[in-house]
C-alpha cells in the first residue's frame, strides 16, 4: 500500500496518482514523463500552445485517447456539453456520455465537467466531480473556467480526452 501523502488514502502498491485525490505518488525524482493510461502519446504538464480561438467556421473533436471513441460538434451547436456518465438510476444522459469509454473504472463522474462557449472561446469548469478535473496536468479548481485551447489535454479521473478544433467542411 502507498498512503497519500496530500490526502492519507490508502493506494495500491501499483499506483502513480492517488485515486481519491490526484496527488502524484512517486518522489519527483522518480518521475521522468507521466502517461495515460493504454498505449498513447499523451503526457501530462507539458505546455500546450496551440489556438484559442473557436469560431463558427470550426468543429470540436474530443478524442479519448485509450479508446479511439471520438465525439465532433459542430461551432454552431455548441453552447454548453456535459462530460460524464449515464445515472443509471434517472437515466439522466450529459451530452457525451462516457460509459462505454470505461469512464465508471475511470473515475469519471456522471456529471464530470462542462465546456461552455464564451466569447468565441470555449472554457472547461470541473462540476465538482469525485476524481478531479485537469487541464494539461493542472487541477482545475472547480467551478472556475479555465480557456480551452486546441491540442490540449482534458484528464477525467483517469481518463484523458484530447482537444482538437478543425476547420468544418462546408
Amino acid at each position: 500500500m502507498i498512503i497519500c501523502t496530500n490526502c492519507g488514502h490508502q493506494n495500491a502498491d501499483d499506483e502513480k496518482i492517488c485515486i481519491k485525490c490526484g496527488a502524484l505518488l512517486l518522489n519527483p525524482e522518480q518521475v521522468t514523463a507521466t502517461r495515460g493510461l493504454g498505449n498513447t502519446d499523451y503526457e501530462e504538464g507539458v505546455p500546450k500552445w496551440g489556438s484559442a480561438r473557436f469560431n463558427g467556421l470550426m468543429n470540436l473533436i474530443l478524442d479519448v485517447l485509450d479508446t479511439g471513441d471520438s465525439f465532433k460538434f459542430d461551432a454552431n451547436q455548441v453552447t454548453e456539453i456535459v462530460m460524464g456518465r449515464r445515472d443509471p438510476d434517472t437515466g439522466e444522459m450529459p451530452t457525451i456520455d462516457l460509459s462505454s469509454s470505461d469512464g465508471l473504472t475511470k473515475g469519471v463522474s456522471r456529471r464530470h465537467a462542462t465546456i461552455v462557449r464564451r466569447d468565441g472561446a470555449l472554457h472547461i469548469v470541473d462540476n465538482n466531480s469525485a476524481n478531479g478535473t485537469y487541464l494539461n496536468g493542472q487541477r482545475l479548481v472547480s467551478g472556475q473556467p479555465r480557456i480551452l485551447r486546441d491540442g490540449d489535454d482534458v484528464r477525467l479521473g483517469h481518463l484523458v480526452v484530447r482537444v482538437t478544433f478543425r476547420a468544418s467542411q462546408n
